[in-house]
């Protein structure tokens, strides 16, 4: 089985590169082997029921029809641009979830922040059971989100990968970690130990152009893809004190 230095867990089809498209160009400009699983890669079934919600949304990304597909493709091409390697699972985004019964337990904007729906509980352990045979390096690192903002499915993943087993560093959700307070909360539990990662002006370039190639994302966060690089510069600069940086997380105590 193929080995990584670096696996990135991202939740969706862009929030890995979001927060870490540095870091991770960084990796494999040095020769490191680097991966990003997507969790929630999966695609709905052909002619499966969506919710006016979902519907709402494909609207808004300009993708009537095979959304989920689609943005697995913007998500090889912006992987292909920092060098790493995707991979998919095939569970579903949340907004595509259905219960046994039929209903769409995330069906609106706000369910995406409130609790986790009982018919998604069993799906941590699950999760949980399949990051553990994940294929790293002897010393390599596992890349989780904190779950700042608190969105389901970044606090499943979070769960899964907690109750993996693996030694994790934490990433701050981008841009959700915009807020300092949706920080605050989602470091609230145990003592944390902070890691700066400094980017040049060339990662912070490449960052930049891997987060537009998901180019169906942009209009849910910025107004513009100008827009979307002048706050991924800003928010770099304010995270290493006006040096451009990402930032990670070791939690080093209850």
């Amino acid at each position: 089985m193929d080995e990584y230095a670096q696996l990135y867990l991202s939740p969706h089809l862009d929030d890995a590169v979001f927060s870490c498209a540095g870091r991770i160009w960084r990796g494999t400009q040095a020769g490191e082997r680097v991966a990003v699983v997507t969790v929630f890669a999966g695609c709905p079934g052909s002619g499966a029921p969506l919710s006016p919600y979902a519907r709402q949304l494909h609207a808004r990304w300009d993708q009537p029809v095979e959304a989920a597909r689609r943005r697995q493709m913007e998500d090889v091409r912006a992987l292909a641009l920092l060098g790493a390697e995707p991979i998919h699972w095939p569970y579903l985004d949340c907004i595509y979830r259905r219960t046994p019964e039929g209903e769409f337990p995330y069906a609106s904007q706000d369910a995406l922040w409130g609790q986790i729906h009982p018919a998604c509980v069993d799906m941590v352990e699950k999760l949980a059971r399949r990051m553990r045979v994940l294929p790293l390096t002897s010393g390599g690192r596992l890349y989780v989100p904190l779950g700042v903002g608190g969105h389901v499915d970044h606090r499943i993943v979070r769960r899964a990968a907690e109750a993996s087993g693996h030694p994790l560093t934490y990433y701050e959700d981008f841009p959700y970690a915009l807020d300092p307070q949706a920080l605050e909360a989602a470091l609230a539990h145990g003592r944390w130990r902070p890691e700066c990662v400094s980017l040049s002006h060339r990662a912070l370039e490449v960052k930049a152009a891997a987060i537009a190639c998901y180019a169906s994302q942009i209009s849910t966060f910025w107004g513009s893809r100008d827009a979307m690089g002048a706050a991924v510069g800003a928010f770099a600069e304010r995270t290493g004190g006006g040096d451009p940086a990402e930032r990670y997380w070791r939690c080093v105590g209850p």
